[in-house]
């Protein structure tokens, strides 16, 4: 497990200190403008032109900075709108619990295997996915993997980590994810403490009939982008679910 693992990396994409949303309101334009000669007559003519081009300035660079605010939030709000609940039918709710464990198993070498990596369950059921992790490496997210250090999908936008209600995991501690594309449902799984297990549990409700395969998203498995090995061979870190109605 370990020569899969680093610690403390962060993942590309992150935006530095002073990125566009620091530099918000970090010059104020009436401040600025306050600044400016306003008592030199015999240079009204000049001073009135120089106002009026640093006026034209900060407002187009206001007008930047809004936009760029204003596509941020956008794709953030695309990003974690989740599907609208289904209603809750008469087949009430179950608990599907999974395990990862690690250590030598066989079949793919010393890399963590998923448990009951296969479930069937019904439409418009609450399911609750309870998984416990015995695995203290992490797989830190890149690029666009970035999004799934967030919990989506869940009846409440949440999950308990330890009993602690949380809606993110720290990107550079993620161990592994439990993320079902086709439900738009995910877990981020953090590293567990070295020694013990560490148990995730979070609620959905499938809105759609249909055999669905969910995957681990964290790159956990062999190869220099960690995608192999486990990461692409069924019943390890990827499984099907299977909804009825």
């Amino acid at each position: 497990m370990n020569d899969r693992h680093t610690t403390g990396v962060s993942g590309p994409g992150r935006e530095s200190a002073r990125g566009p949303l620091a530099r918000l309101g970090e010059i104020d334009p009436l401040e600025r403008l306050g600044r400016l000669s306003w008592r030199r007559p015999a240079r009204a003519a000049r001073s009135g032109g120089i106002v009026l081009g640093s006026l034209a300035g900060i407002l187009v660079g206001l007008g930047v900075t809004v936009a760029l605010v204003g596509g941020i939030a956008a794709g953030v709000t695309r990003l974690t709108k989740s599907a609208p609940p289904a209603a809750i039918t008469p087949h009430g709710q179950v608990t599907e619990t999974m395990k990862i464990v690690t250590g030598s198993l066989t079949g793919v070498g010393d890399q963590p295997q998923y448990t009951n990596p296969t479930w069937t369950v019904h439409v418009g059921e609450r399911v609750t996915v309870k998984i416990i992790s015995y695995d203290d490496g992490t797989a830190p997210l890149m690029g666009s993997q970035m999004m799934y250090d967030q919990v989506l999908g869940s009846t409440t936008g949440k999950e308990l980590v330890a009993g602690r209600t949380i809606s993110s995991v720290s990107d550079t501690n993620v161990a592994h994810t439990f993320t079902v594309v086709g439900l738009r449902f995910n877990m981020p799984i953090p590293a567990a403490p070295t020694g013990k297990s560490v148990t995730v549990v979070a609620t959905f409700v499938p809105t759609k009939t249909g055999t669905f395969t969910w995957q681990c998203y964290a790159p956990c498995g062999a190869g220099t982008n960690g995608m192999g090995g486990a990461m692409s061979t069924m019943k390890w870190m990827e499984g099907t679910i299977k909804v009825t109605a």
